[in-house]
């Protein structure tokens, strides 16, 4: 096939206008041997889903036009095998809009007498074309007018922008406000006095373009729940008027967006009143002959008129009036306030009372005696103006339970007489608010006693042959008379007497102390013992031999006037749970020996209050044991032939008795043994301590290996090839006594997901074997305590491939006659096999093959690399064309 150059192209549009929105197509118009049509946009080749080419690609189309994306430059070119053209650029010019019609931001509301200019644009090409109505009325037909603003021009305003070419319309509206000034308003009241706690209305009088009103209390815009405006704020409301919140001044303004004015401020006298009447601060109660004036306020506007009364009897129609003071003016004062304005009246009542002076009282008496213990009444006598009976106790207010006065105070009474408390003296004082008297003091003498009788200071216990002397006291008004007896026989009738004292004189000694005018009677007890010397005491032991963890019981024995018994243990009396003493303390008992803490010293002690005696001390020998048998420090593995020698020890008095034991049967009788290791001389070996006093054994076990060395591993594979992306599986192989199986891959502890280890770790797997990651040299490794061994090292030779075949470089497209060679490689391991195809038929089974190009060499080639070992096969094709003339 021969060609020729080819020609330029041009481009052909579907219409003479690209309009925003609409379909669009240009045609690559040109002639000659094409073979393609290829566009470009902008230099590049079109993309997108609004570009469409025919199905030759001659024809370009364009959905839905925009002005942004669609100007271009747009270009065509064709093409055969040997030659191309382009066209020249072609650029679009899009027409559009108009867009969104925009009136240029003005304020809506403007005063009288200014110059406002309304403007319109609107995005289009070719530019749009402008109409302005005024509430429909055409005003104007350019994009911009100007007025000077009236009340006329009060309305809407409508911006038309019109496209002719892409017959579209767009509008904007505007709404303009005009005002004019306000004239001053004026504030009218709803009542004509503003009377406290009634509501009371303010409406601001006013015309004109009033868009607000506002008010204004004291200069603040008014706040508060009491305090009400109207839905148009033109009426504000006072509910309840108080005197002192709503004065004011008020003012009203009124206002729209450019003119406001305020009336002039209005200010309210509220009537109120009269509030609380009050009378002045007085006294209620006066002496007679003074001079005393009673005076009355209220708070009231317009003032309060006032009326007084006495006992309901009108006495003065002015706010004070005066008095000399008589009992004449003894009761009942009315003040009454009224504020005709307000109809409110308010009243204020005080009492008066008038006194004259007090005689002296006396004091009379109940009994001719007080008794203590016994009630004694004291009441006061007197005459006159009593408000008040008052008690004095040595100058003091009475008080205490003991103490009761009748309900008038008159009579005093005290409960229970006490010498110490009630001798007085006692005063009784009556009074009223003026005046005062007091009786004269009056003491009590108090009869009492006799108190306890007491025994003063001498001993209970003493030796044969003391002075004895014994003395009674009890103190008595008046003084006490004494009687003296030994076990119940009368001995003495005076306070004191003595004896030398014999053991005939033990016994029980009573005092008895009388009293004739209180009829009391009080006794004194005393018990005398007579004490003799001790002999020293022995301890007698309950067993021959102390045993650990037995009882033990020690017991004292003596002969005398024993009082108690005492132990000692190291000089200190004994304590602790496990240490018991019997009722009489005579007898200890250890609970469970121990031999550190009972050893002793035991002393016993015998007293009386008068003597006392020890025995010799007693010191315990323990037999404890044997403790808890250990066998002392020697290892649990051994190698053959080393020297192994076992010794037992157990802490024993007396020392324990030692026997050894080589898996149940006897091999020593001494506390040490040694032995030169074999392997028969594994096992269990028992150490026996015995103690035949405590009839204690305690033994001890200690568990010996004995280790020969290991021989040298081998390591055994589960398949003969290992393949890549395969499992792959490796075993120690070994014998001997082996404690732990250990891997290493290049010399290094194996790591990661793909490595896995068999439980006993004697199985090392690699899955999805990889010919860089796992090659090796893989080495195990066997061990017991005293000896190991490895393996020689295992290099993995890892079969794979063939990788991705590939055709070497070389062109698509040849001329006749033109010596061209394919080549083929895959990486594989053993080295890839290798067959050719030419659209299906073999044509080589080398890797590389040569031909001269010939039209019988069109086609597709294809190269095929196969690896027997893994079964993997791949493939590479390329297809060439070839040309003549």
């Amino acid at each position: 096939m021969i060609y020729a150059p080819v020609s330029k192209p041009s481009i052909v549009t579907s219409n003479i206008t690209a309009v925003e929105t609409k379909d669009f197509s240009l045609t690559c118009q040109a002639t000659g041997q094409i073979h393609a049509y290829q566009w470009f946009i902008n230099g590049v080749a079109p993309a997108g889903s609004r570009i469409q080419l025919s199905p030759d690609k001659r024809t370009l189309t364009l959905s839905r036009l925009t002005r942004r994306d669609n100007k271009g430059p747009y270009e065509c070119e064709i093409r055969n095998p040997f030659y191309s053209n382009r066209s020249d650029p072609f650029t679009l010019d899009v027409a559009y809009g108009p867009d969104i019609a925009t009136i240029d931001h003005i304020s809506d509301q403007f005063a009288t007498g200014i110059n406002v200019t309304l403007s319109c644009v609107a995005d289009s090409n070719p530019p749009a074309q402008f109409t302005w109505l005024q509430n429909g009325q055409s005003v104007s037909n350019s994009a911009s007018f100007s007025i000077i603003t009236s009340l006329n021009h009060i309305g809407n305003y409508t911006c038309i922008a019109t496209n002719s070419f892409t017959g579209l319309t767009r509008s904007a509206n505007k709404t303009l406000m005009i005002y004019a000034p306000l004239s001053k308003p004026t504030i009218l009241t709803s009542n004509n006095t503003a009377v406290e706690t009634k509501d009371f209305s303010l409406t601001c009088n006013a015309t004109g373009q009033i868009h607000a009103y506002k008010w204004f209390i004291n200069g603040v815009a008014p706040a508060g729940l009491r305090i009400q405006l109207s839905p148009d704020r033109r009426t504000l409301t006072l509910r309840s008027l108080t005197r002192s919140y709503n004065k004011g001044p008020y003012v009203c303004e009124i206002e729209n967006p450019f003119y406001r004015n305020r009336s002039d401020p209005f200010t309210l006298d509220v009537a109120y009143g009269p509030d609380i009447a009050t009378i002045d601060h007085i006294s209620d109660q006066f002496a007679t002959g003074i001079n005393v004036t009673l005076s009355c306020v209220a708070d009231s506007n317009p003032p309060a008129q006032f009326t007084w009364l006495q006992n309901g009897q009108s006495v003065s129609n002015s706010a004070s009036f005066s008095i000399i003071t008589s009992l004449n003016h003894i009761g009942n004062y009315t003040c009454i306030a009224t504020n005709s304005f307000t109809g409110l009246t308010r009243t204020a009542n005080k009492t008066l009372m008038i006194y004259a002076p007090l005689s002296k009282p006396t004091i009379l008496t109940s009994n001719n005696t007080a008794v203590e213990t016994n009630d004694f009444s004291m009441t006061c006598n007197a005459t006159g103006q009593i408000h008040g009976y008052k008690w004095f106790i040595d100058g003091v207010a009475p008080a205490g339970r003991r103490i009761q006065l009748s309900p008038d105070r008159r009579t005093l009474t005290i409960r229970s007489l006490r010498r110490s408390e009630n001798k007085g003296p006692y005063v009784c004082e009556i009074e009223n608010p003026f005046y005062r008297n007091r009786s004269d003091p009056f003491t009590l003498d108090v009869a009492y006693g006799p108190d306890i009788a007491t025994i003063v200071h001498s001993a209970n216990e003493y030796p044969t042959g003391a002075n004895i002397t014994l003395s009674c006291v009890a103190d008595s008004n008046p003084a006490a008379q004494f009687t003296w007896l030994q076990n119940g026989q009368r001995i003495s009738n005076s306070a004191t007497f003595s004896v030398i004292a014999s053991l005939s004189d033990a016994g029980t000694y009573t005092c008895t102390a009388s009293n004739l005018f209180t009829g009391l009677t009080r006794t004194a007890t005393k018990n005398i013992i007579i004490y003799a010397p001790l002999s020293k005491p022995t301890i007698i032991t309950s067993n021959n031999t102390a045993v650990e963890t037995k009882d033990f019981s020690m017991t004292c024995n003596a002969t005398g006037q024993i009082h108690p018994y005492r132990w000692f243990i190291n000089g200190l009396a004994p304590g602790g749970n496990r240490i018991q003493l019997s009722p009489d303390n005579r007898t200890l008992t250890i609970s469970s020996l121990r031999r550190s803490e009972n050893k002793g010293p035991y002393v016993c002690e015998i007293e009386n209050p008068l003597f006392r005696n020890r025995s010799d001390p007693f010191t315990l020998n323990v037999t404890y044991g044997p403790d808890i048998a250990t066998i002392v420090h020697s290892a649990n593995e051994y190698p053959t032939g080393a020297n192994i020698t076992l010794s037992c020890v157990a802490d024993s008095n007396p020392a324990a008795q030692f026997t050894w034991l080589q898996n149940g049967q006897r091999i020593s009788n001494s506390a040490t043994f040694s032995v030169i290791a074999s392997l028969s001389d594994a096992g269990t070996y028992t150490c026996t301590a015995s103690n035949l006093f405590t009839g204690l054994t305690r033994t001890a076990t200690k568990n010996i290996t004995i280790y020969a060395p290991l021989s040298k591993p081998t390591i055994v594979t589960s398949n003969i090839t290992a393949v890549e992306t395969k499992d792959f599986s490796l075993t120690c192989q070994a014998t001997g006594q082996i404690h732990a199986y250990q891997w290493f891959i290049n010399g290094v502890a194996p790591a990661g997901s793909r490595i896995q280890l068999s439980p006993d770790k004697r199985t090392l797997t690699l899955s999805r074997l990889t010919r860089r990651d796992n090659k090796g040299p893989y080495e195990c490794e066997i061990q017991n305590p005293f000896s190991s061994n490895r393996s020689d090292p295992f290099p993995l030779n890892v079969t794979y491939g063939p990788d991705i075949a590939t055709i070497d470089h070389i062109s698509d497209q040849f001329a006749t006659g033109i010596n061209v060679t394919l080549s083929c490689v895959a990486d594989s391991n053993p080295p890839a096999q290798f067959t050719w195809l030419q659209n299906g038929q073999s044509v080589s089974n080398s890797a590389s093959f040569s031909i001269i190009t010939s039209l019988n060499h069109i086609g597709n080639y294809t190269c095929i690399a196969t690896n027997s070992f893994t079964g993997l096969t791949r493939t590479a094709n390329k297809t060439l064309m070839i040309y003549g003339e």
